[in-house]
């Protein structure tokens, strides 16, 4: 039985800190009952608290604009929607989860079995026939939530940066035993009726905007097969840094800008004994770069630099091997950070037309010009501490990582083999 229940975040998110970066779950709710607010510890998932719900198809036809998917329980078997505070638009946020969690006012659970009498009756409204899909898949550090906002300027787009059910996904599907054929199914199924709940609330909210932009998180890319064949009318972009600027961008956010810091972990490696396995058991890919089958025997330290460089090379791979494969799907578009910050404008309206996106005759050009002057994560965890004040710092790469980035990629010995590596199909500018 569905059910519809008031909550509000715990408290532990609410700092702006590590906390707010964690990946979403039921349980970073509270339940709120009589305008009493229960013990945090007790879960939204318990019985006894919230409405049951006898036809959900019916309140998401009339309602489903006040909610967005947020996360879901494969054990319990149920997908949980947000409903925010009003007056907070959560889509200007620098990413989507962190609005939704902070802002939740209620849930609403509704068990997989029902979702897709859901999907299905919602996709019966015109409007919702009409919306265009892309999904925005990166390496992470390389410019993507700019993108997003670049995006989101145009009348007939609208572009959500990260909605963490894909992400969850990941999560779900690299487990250490492989997906039965039926488990694969439960995924597929959900992802398309994620996109199905999510394009409903935002297409209510505009509906003139009918094109939709899903910047999702960079382990996505993983499962960006099952996410195709969800949603196979979609097109899909990928953005892509070098190692050296992902490596130093990525670096300069886990260790707060301090070089002193990061210097000091990984030389007497402290990262090694306390911040990997804390990254470990909270993220996901973490656990999947360090202990890939092509990574857990490189012969380096592996502390937190080798992660992340192994992150790098696993999410580029996988992208060359998309294309390789089906490259009909992936990707419409390929750019990278640098070709989005030198040609601004020029390379947008390339992509978009790669996209089969219509472009209004009389654009005015200074509105993307604008977006770049604004730092994109301003506010969250992740933004860069060279985004703060007028700091000015030479990068942390050098002979020593250098020569990390050699010795990993050389015992990968895949088809991303240097710290440069360009995708095939990357978008020139004349």
């Amino acid at each position: 039985m569905a059910r519809l229940l008031k909550v509000r975040c715990r408290e532990i998110f609410l700092g702006r800190g590590e906390p707010s970066k964690w990946l979403a779950r039921l349980s970073d709710f509270v339940p709120v009952q009589r305008s009493q607010i229960v013990n945090e510890e007790v879960s939204v998932l318990d019985m006894n608290f919230g409405d049951s719900v006898p036809d959900p198809v019916e309140l998401l036809q009339k309602n489903g604009a006040r909610f967005t998917v947020y996360s879901f329980d494969s054990g319990k078997r149920v997908l949980g929607l947000i409903k925010v505070r009003e007056g907070i638009d959560i889509r200007t946020a620098p990413f989507l989860f962190q609005a939704q969690r902070e802002n939740a006012e209620e849930l609403l659970i509704i068990p997989f079995d029902v979702l897709p009498a859901v999907a299905d009756a919602l996709s019966e409204k015109s409007t919702l026939a009409t919306v265009k899909n892309i999904f925005l898949y990166n390496t992470g550090r390389c410019g993507s939530t700019l993108m997003c906002r670049v995006l989101d300027v145009f009348d007939n787009i609208q572009a959500v940066a990260e909605p963490y059910i894909f992400a969850l996904m990941f999560k779900y599907a690299t487990r250490d035993f492989p997906l039965t054929s039926v488990e694969r199914e439960n995924i597929i199924m959900l992802l398309r009726c994620s996109v199905v709940l999510l394009n409903f609330h935002f297409q209510q909210k505009d509906p003139s905007k009918t094109v939709i932009c899903y910047k999702l998180r960079s382990e996505a890319v993983f499962v960006a097969g099952l996410i195709q064949k969800a949603v196979p009318a979609s097109k899909t972009i990928f953005m892509y840094r070098d190692l050296p600027g992902f490596y130093d961008s990525y670096l300069d956010i886990l260790f707060s800008g301090s070089y002193w810091r990061y210097f000091s972990e990984t030389t007497l490696r402290l990262d090694v004994l306390f911040r990997v396995p804390a990254m470990k058991n909270e993220y996901q890919f973490v656990s999947y770069a360090a202990e890939h089958p092509r990574m857990i025997t490189c012969p380096v330290t592996h502390g937190v630099p080798f992660v992340f460089v192994s992150l790098w090379i696993l999410q580029m791979q996988k992208a060359f091997d998309l294309n390789r494969e089906d490259s009909a799907n992936f990707f419409h578009a390929c750019l990278t950070f640098k070709q989005l910050l030198e040609h601004k404008e020029r390379i947008i309206l390339k992509v978009l037309e790669k996209l089969d996106v219509d472009v209004p005759p009389d654009l005015d050009s200074s509105r993307i010009r604008d977006v770049f002057a604004i730092d994109s994560q301003k506010g969250s965890a992740m933004q860069s501490t060279r985004g703060r004040g007028n700091r000015i710092r030479n990068s942390w790469v050098g002979t020593w990582e250098r020569n990390l980035f050699s010795i990993v990629l050389g015992h990968f010995n895949g088809d991303v083999d240097k710290p440069n590596f360009n995708m095939p199909n990357s978008i020139t500018i004349d």
